[in-house]
Protein backbone atom coordinates (compact mmCIF):
# COMPACT_ATOMS: atom_id res chain seq x y z
CA UNK A 1 0.00 0.00 0.00
CA UNK A 2 1.46 3.36 -0.94
CA UNK A 3 2.09 6.22 1.66
CA UNK A 4 -0.71 8.61 2.02
CA UNK A 5 0.11 12.38 0.62
CA UNK A 6 0.37 13.63 4.44
CA UNK A 7 3.54 10.67 4.83
CA UNK A 8 4.69 11.27 1.57
CA UNK A 9 5.06 14.96 2.62
CA UNK A 10 6.85 14.23 5.53
CA UNK A 11 9.16 11.51 4.34
CA UNK A 12 10.33 14.05 1.59
CA UNK A 13 11.13 16.40 4.08
CA UNK A 14 12.93 13.82 5.81
CA UNK A 15 15.20 12.69 3.80
CA UNK A 16 15.77 15.94 2.06
CA UNK A 17 15.80 18.51 4.57
CA UNK A 18 16.19 16.54 8.07
CA UNK A 19 18.97 13.65 6.94
CA UNK A 20 21.66 16.14 5.56
CA UNK A 21 21.23 17.89 8.69
CA UNK A 22 21.98 15.41 10.70
CA UNK A 23 19.54 16.79 13.86
CA UNK A 24 16.42 16.09 15.18
CA UNK A 25 13.46 18.12 14.48
CA UNK A 26 10.34 18.36 16.30
CA UNK A 27 6.82 17.70 15.18
CA UNK A 28 6.08 21.84 15.06
CA UNK A 29 8.59 22.29 12.55
CA UNK A 30 7.65 18.84 10.64
CA UNK A 31 4.16 20.32 11.01
CA UNK A 32 5.67 23.94 9.39
CA UNK A 33 7.55 22.86 6.91
CA UNK A 34 5.15 20.17 5.48
CA UNK A 35 1.66 21.93 5.91
CA UNK A 36 0.72 18.68 7.31
CA UNK A 37 -1.38 19.64 10.34
CA UNK A 38 -0.60 19.22 13.88
CA UNK A 39 -3.51 18.33 16.36
CA UNK A 40 -4.28 16.06 19.69
CA UNK A 41 -1.65 13.71 20.00
CA UNK A 42 0.11 14.81 16.99
CA UNK A 43 -2.43 14.34 14.82
CA UNK A 44 -1.66 14.00 10.83
CA UNK A 45 1.97 14.33 11.84
CA UNK A 46 1.82 11.54 13.94
CA UNK A 47 -0.44 9.27 11.38
CA UNK A 48 2.39 10.14 8.94
CA UNK A 49 4.96 9.12 11.01
CA UNK A 50 3.85 5.73 11.95
CA UNK A 51 2.85 4.84 8.17
CA UNK A 52 6.86 5.98 7.47
CA UNK A 53 8.32 3.75 10.33
CA UNK A 54 6.15 0.84 9.35
CA UNK A 55 7.45 1.68 5.58
CA UNK A 56 11.24 1.46 6.24
CA UNK A 57 10.68 -1.67 8.80
CA UNK A 58 9.21 -3.49 5.94
CA UNK A 59 12.19 -2.21 3.14
CA UNK A 60 15.06 -2.83 6.29
CA UNK A 61 15.71 0.42 6.51
CA UNK A 62 16.59 2.57 9.37
CA UNK A 63 13.45 4.09 11.57
CA UNK A 64 13.03 7.40 9.71
CA UNK A 65 10.75 8.52 12.52
CA UNK A 66 12.99 8.36 15.27
CA UNK A 67 14.69 12.09 14.32
CA UNK A 68 11.66 13.66 14.88
CA UNK A 69 11.08 14.41 18.31
CA UNK A 70 9.12 16.68 20.89
CA UNK A 71 11.98 19.35 21.84
CA UNK A 72 15.43 19.02 20.07
CA UNK A 73 17.21 21.00 22.64
CA UNK A 74 17.76 18.54 24.85
CA UNK A 75 20.66 16.45 23.48
CA UNK A 76 23.76 16.68 22.23
CA UNK A 77 24.11 19.43 20.00
CA UNK A 78 20.47 18.02 18.34
CA UNK A 79 21.72 14.64 17.04
CA UNK A 80 19.39 12.88 19.79
CA UNK A 81 16.01 13.93 21.31
CA UNK A 82 12.98 12.17 22.64
CA UNK A 83 10.45 11.13 20.35
CA UNK A 84 6.29 11.36 20.67
CA UNK A 85 5.44 7.30 23.16
CA UNK A 86 3.59 6.64 19.91
CA UNK A 87 6.87 6.04 18.42
CA UNK A 88 7.81 3.45 21.07
CA UNK A 89 4.11 1.83 20.86
CA UNK A 90 4.99 1.56 17.18
CA UNK A 91 8.32 -0.46 18.09
CA UNK A 92 6.39 -2.50 20.38
CA UNK A 93 3.78 -3.64 17.58
CA UNK A 94 7.10 -4.31 15.01
CA UNK A 95 8.29 -7.00 14.06
CA UNK A 96 11.88 -5.72 14.22
CA UNK A 97 12.94 -6.83 10.87
CA UNK A 98 15.46 -4.26 10.75
CA UNK A 99 17.04 -5.39 13.65
CA UNK A 100 17.18 -2.24 16.32
CA UNK A 101 18.40 -1.99 19.66
CA UNK A 102 15.98 -2.93 22.02
CA UNK A 103 16.35 -2.60 25.51
CA UNK A 104 14.91 -4.42 28.33
CA UNK A 105 11.52 -3.36 29.32
CA UNK A 106 10.28 -2.81 25.41
CA UNK A 107 7.64 -4.79 25.17
CA UNK A 108 5.40 -3.10 27.99
CA UNK A 109 4.88 -0.64 24.79
CA UNK A 110 2.73 -3.02 23.34
CA UNK A 111 0.20 -3.04 26.04
CA UNK A 112 -0.50 0.25 26.13
CA UNK A 113 -2.40 2.53 23.30
CA UNK A 114 -0.66 5.61 24.68
CA UNK A 115 1.74 6.29 27.54
CA UNK A 116 2.34 9.26 29.44
CA UNK A 117 4.97 10.89 27.50
CA UNK A 118 7.30 10.98 30.63
CA UNK A 119 7.67 6.93 30.63
CA UNK A 120 9.49 7.71 27.45
CA UNK A 121 12.29 8.57 29.04
CA UNK A 122 12.94 4.83 30.54
CA UNK A 123 13.67 3.95 26.73
CA UNK A 124 16.08 7.49 26.22
CA UNK A 125 19.03 5.09 25.38
CA UNK A 126 17.43 2.66 23.11
CA UNK A 127 15.99 5.64 21.15
CA UNK A 128 18.96 7.68 20.60
CA UNK A 129 20.42 3.99 19.45
CA UNK A 130 17.60 4.41 16.41
CA UNK A 131 18.40 7.83 15.95
CA UNK A 132 21.93 6.91 15.40
CA UNK A 133 20.97 3.94 12.75
CA UNK A 134 19.66 6.91 10.68
CA UNK A 135 22.38 9.67 10.86
CA UNK A 136 24.53 6.54 10.20
CA UNK A 137 22.86 4.87 7.51
CA UNK A 138 25.22 4.55 4.75
CA UNK A 139 23.12 4.60 1.27
CA UNK A 140 20.95 6.93 -0.32
CA UNK A 141 17.05 7.05 0.94
CA UNK A 142 14.65 5.81 -1.49
CA UNK A 143 12.78 8.81 -3.34
CA UNK A 144 10.20 6.87 -2.16
CA UNK A 145 9.12 4.41 0.27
Amino acid sequence: MPLSNSAKLVYQHLINAVIPSKKVITYGEVSAATGVPLGPAGGAVREALYEIFYKCESRLLPPLSAVVVQDNTQHDGHRHGMTGSGYLVAEAESSNLAGRRRDSGWERWGNKHKPAETETWAMKDMIAAHQDMVWDYPHAWPEEL
